[in-house]
């Protein structure tokens, strides 16, 4: 074969495969987006500039070597181990392979994300919960979601590092809420203890999250628990969040938006707010979210 046919060999072979499933750019910079705001988070909240947003994008389009596991559309994305945790990422060029957690089966997981076993059934049960307290009025979703659209539902046990020499985990589930042909959003996401810093008070804890607050107040619930109830500056991904640390270290955030901009999220917003105020303080010290380290 002489190097005309090698060319004319590879063309043909080129016009007939089967490209591969376009990836929406909007599902792309969105989700890079959330995956830069949630490691903002447990890393102490520093500040990672465009490039990291870049360097997120590219992940979530590429998917390529070092990318660690695939970012579920709509999903916030991976989260570095906290300041204080010692997992210890393979170096660039290597061969070396980071050793994830046991999963059920014995051997170690694929990566950050549980998909099955005891860390996936919290989950799974941080999901049906926080269905259990969307309003009367509204409709929980249920779309699956396609390579072009965000899924309605998601749910998320990942491994953050180690704190204290023990294995650390957030949790996360969230929902799109339906009225009125609105769309809006439903979150709630727990850290154990140890990956959210501990110092300040529960607007301090507030503050820490995803996006920064426009405001924050403290709100003392029927229960006598003191909470800090947040409001999203314009533009941000949820307009209120409310953030609770139990005595134990463990963080809860709780969090309302009455939109989706995303990909899938629909076309109109929610006319108010699901829960008031008061229900959203007294919801993110509700004991069925404080998911215990174990």
């Amino acid at each position: 074969m002489n190097e005309d046919d090698f060319r004319v060999s590879l063309r043909d072979a080129l016009d007939s495969s089967t490209p591969p499933p376009p990836m929406s750019p909007a599902v792309a910079v969105t989700t890079g987006r959330r995956a830069v705001r949630r490691r903002n988070l447990v890393a102490g909240g520093a500040g990672l500039g465009v490039t990291a947003i870049v360097a997120a994008v590219a992940v979530a389009v590429a998917g390529g070597p070092g990318a660690g596991a695939p970012l579920q559309v709509g999903a916030p994305g991976q989260t570095p181990p906290a300041a204080n945790a010692t997992v210890t990422a393979p170096g660039a060029g290597t061969e070396t392979k980071e050793v994830w957690p046991t999963g059920p089966d014995g051997q170690p997981q694929q990566d950050r994300t549980a998909r099955a076993g005891h860390r996936f059934d919290q989950g799974e049960q941080l999901m049906r919960d926080l269905l259990a307290i969307v309003p009367a009025a509204y409709t929980a979703l249920d779309n699956p979601g396609t390579d072009q659209l965000v899924s309605s539902r998601m749910s998320q046990a990942q491994y953050e590092g180690k704190v204290g020499g023990k294995d650390a985990w957030s949790y996360l589930a969230s929902t799109q809420l339906g009225k009125d042909g609105g769309v809006g959003q439903l979150l709630v996401t727990v850290y154990e203890p140890g990956l959210v810093a501990a110092a300040g008070d529960a607007c301090a804890v507030a503050g820490g999250f995803w996006t920064a607050p426009a405001s924050c107040k403290l709100v003392t619930t029927t229960a006598g628990v003191t909470v800090g109830v947040a409001t999203g500056a314009p533009g941000r991904d949820f307009d209120q969040w409310a953030a609770y640390r139990y005595p134990d270290g463990t963080v809860v955030f709780l969090a309302q938006a009455k939109s989706d901009d995303r990909p899938g999220g629909g076309d109109k917003g929610l006319a108010a707010l699901p829960l008031p105020e008061d229900r959203l303080a007294a919801l993110v010290a509700d004991e069925r979210f404080h998911i215990k380290a174990s």
